[in-house]
């Protein structure tokens, strides 16, 4: 049985790309053709006579338009130099290759939120990955998603410890296909980091492959007047965005975890004021790290003095990490000062993310923790997005978003780092195979989009389940086969030969 497109408004062409090649059809009757002809005389003569003109770009998201009247002086102000120069558009690099034409290579719209807003601070949002064909998908579905919700800005992945013939596939894939997403997604590569102690800790590629990127990517230092109001984020790979993320939640729906602190009163990522989604681990940076030994060259530290509030409440961040460029400078800089020693120390899954945690509370500079950004463990409480989930409709929960107004009542991001299971119906990142980009494989079989997935968790943890954690499986499991689905149409549509691509 053929499988129906998926059907979305698409911001590549605006017309439905998710459909297949050879399912394209165009069955004009003759007035219609009239009047195409006479649209398209009317739009040639426009275009000639508004060529010379400065052309503004397509505002379509009112929620994360920029304030034009506000005037606090420590927001992040928009440098009067687009940093989308040469001089600092991140290229595909590693020693003495510079590919140095890759932003050129388009083919997109590029109808990006903060194009000709002078007062929206530029936005670079950054993951890191390996070069294995797994993390190929997923950047593959990261990229794509990106461009999908109009992401701002520029997105970079940047990729460790490529062998040669990885990094030339990796930069032949960007060039022929993902430019054509957006010119301003782009691939920085780094050397391996993962021994950089005499240890080998892979997760040591995050905090070592950013500061490459910041020091010789984007040579911060240098471009410093230029950078440091700017807004930069890192996510995972395994995310995928369900709406832009920019600086400013002022008429977001964003969860603010409580603390002391409190709210910050403007809702902005700003100087001195950097965001981060809320882990469930709580104090453990303080609580199950040996500080002494971290801070052995730094016995005075501000992070020897926070309180167990501020532990609990203030610095359990995890990503979407967000700050300004001089803060996301120094963040990073002490992160990759402390993070070997964390792991001397503490040599588990999380040490790199408590190495974070450890440097911000150094620097002083708590975070505004965010129980909203996303979500990934549908048993959690308040701590992650869904209850925003819980408030949709059913009728939602297995369609993609076919406006802005239902868009912006989602959380930003869905991390799919654990296993969602309901009945026959299981989505793991660990079981989608590298090869299902390809033009050969199928698409996911899609879930009924009344009712969605049904049925008891099943294999080794049978658990009873309550209403409100199957409406949360259901909405991750549809959301993440129609994305996966859609990026896959598409990529097929880039890259295969007409009759050969696979939509069943």
């Amino acid at each position: 049985m053929m499988r129906q497109p998926i059907r979305q408004i698409s911001h590549i062409t605006g017309a439905n790309t998710n459909q297949p090649k050879s399912r394209r059809k165009c069955t004009r009757e003759p007035i219609r053709l009239f009047v195409g002809l006479s649209l398209i005389w009317i739009i040639v003569f426009v275009t000639k006579f508004y060529s010379d003109q400065p052309q503004q770009p397509l505002q379509s998201r009112k929620d994360v338009s920029p304030n034009h009247n506000n005037t606090e002086s420590n927001r992040p102000q928009q440098q009067e130099q687009e940093l989308s120069d040469n001089n600092l558009v991140p290229n595909l690099r590693l020693n003495a290759l510079d590919i140095n034409n890759v932003d050129i290579i388009s083919g997109s719209n590029d109808t990006q939120l903060n194009n000709g807003n002078n007062d929206f601070p530029e936005h670079y949002m950054v993951f890191s990955t390996d070069c294995t064909a797994y993390q190929d998908w997923q950047a593959l579905v990261f990229f794509y998603n990106a461009h999908k919700v109009q992401q701002p800005g520029h997105v970079i992945r940047i990729a460790s410890a490529c062998s040669e013939q990885q990094q030339e596939e990796i930069i032949k894939f960007h060039e022929t296909t993902i430019s054509k997403l957006s010119s301003k997604f782009s691939v920085h590569f780094t050397p391996d980091f993962s021994k950089v102690s005499g240890d080998n800790y892979k997760y040591y590629n995050k905090p070592f492959g950013i500061q490459h990127w910041l020091e010789h990517g984007m040579k911060y230092t240098e471009n410093k007047d230029k950078l440091e109001d700017a807004i930069i984020m890192i996510l995972d790979p395994d995310m995928i965005l369900l709406r832009p993320l920019t600086y400013d939640f002022t008429d977001s729906n964003v969860l603010i975890h409580k603390s002391k602190k409190g709210a910050p009163k403007i809702r902005k990522v700003m100087h001195g004021q950097p965001w981060a989604s809320l882990y469930a681990f709580g104090d453990g940076p303080f609580r199950s790290v040996d500080l002494k030994h971290v801070f052995a060259n730094h016995t005075n530290s501000p992070a020897l003095r926070a309180t167990k509030e501020e532990q609990s409440n203030n610095y359990p961040g995890g990503p979407p990490y967000m700050a300004t460029g001089r803060d996301m400078y120094a963040i990073v800089t002490v992160w990759c000062e402390l993070v070997t020693r964390v792991h001397k120390v503490h040599p588990g899954l999380l040490g790199e993310m408590f190495g974070w945690s450890l440097a911000v509370a150094h620097l002083g500079l708590p975070h505004t923790l965010a129980t909203s950004f996303m979500l990934s463990n549908v048993d959690v409480g308040e701590t992650e997005g869904f209850p925003l989930i819980d408030a949709l409709e059913q009728d939602d929960i297995c369609k993609l978003p076919t406006s802005i107004e239902t868009e912006d009542k989602l959380p930003y991001v869905i991390h799919y780092c654990q296993m969602y299971w309901l009945g026959e119906w299981l989505v793991s990142k660990y079981n989608i195979a590298s090869s299902f980009f390809s033009c050969e494989e199928p698409l996911l079989i899609e879930p009924p989009k009344d009712t969605g997935p049904a049925g008891e968790p099943r294999g080794i943890r049978k658990r009873r389940i309550r209403p409100t954690t199957v409406k949360r499986e259901q909405f991750v499991i549809c959301q993440m086969i129609l994305r996966l689905n859609d990026a896959a149409t598409w990529f097929k549509d880039q890259t295969c030969d007409d009759g050969t691509a696979n939509y069943t």
